[in-house]
């Protein structure tokens, strides 16, 4: 299991002696997202005086990435990289904008500044957990709907997707260790008549 945050964006805006310092946040899942969603906060604030990032990734947190932007080297990139190493998240990225206020901070101000910028940001995305599962398509009657539901909430699976037709069709994450207690556990709570396919292993989110 690893934590990452909980939201695709956040943002957060903090002053230190008239500088102006917004923290923008994202979930990422590769070097890829990472890169582009710094490249887009880059280009929004194309007129700020810096803006210095790091991301963290990988679900033992393997590979990062910290770059000061033009500030005096290790003021900024990785102090937000240590920042979101502390927060206990992987898969993370942060970019703080700033905006000098004509009042310089120090070496050590201007850490302390983008470490709290980005603290706050990661804040206001919020921890999710995500577990290594199964990914089943499980069809079933309207009638198995519930049983269904109950058995993968039993197991501590979660339920990504369901279609309505004639029948219902449930995509559901489930615990990898669990998988055989919940397969055993699905066919008796429906004596048999129901079975789940599964799809894909890997990491989903889980509440």
């Amino acid at each position: 299991m690893y934590y990452s945050v909980g939201a695709r964006e956040t943002k957060a805006e903090t002053s230190v002696k008239h500088s102006k310092f917004l923290a923008f946040c994202s979930r990422v899942e590769s070097e890829e997202q990472a890169e582009t969603f710094v490249k887009s906060i880059k280009k929004r604030f194309a007129d700020a005086t810096h803006a210095p990032y790091a991301y963290l990734l990988g679900d033992r947190a393997e590979k990062s990435r910290a770059s000061d932007d033009g500030e005096p080297s290790g003021t900024s990139g990785v102090p937000i990289l240590e920042t979101i190493k502390k927060s206990g998240v992987t898969n993370a990225a942060v970019v703080v904008v700033r905006y000098f206020g004509g009042i310089k901070l120090g070496t050590g101000g201007l850490a302390r500044a983008y470490a709290d910028a980005a603290e706050e940001a990661i804040k206001a995305a919020g921890k999710v957990a995500f577990e290594m599962c199964v990914l089943y398509r499980i069809p079933c009657s309207y009638g198995d709907l519930a049983s269904v539901s109950n058995q993968v909430f039993s197991f501590g699976g979660s339920l990504r997707n369901t279609d309505y037709g004639d029948n219902v069709t449930i995509q559901a994450a489930i615990p990898s260790d669990q998988k055989a207690s919940f397969l055993s556990g699905l066919a008796d709570a429906t004596s048999g008549k129901v079975v789940a396919e599964p799809m894909d292993e890997g990491y989903f989110e889980v509440k």
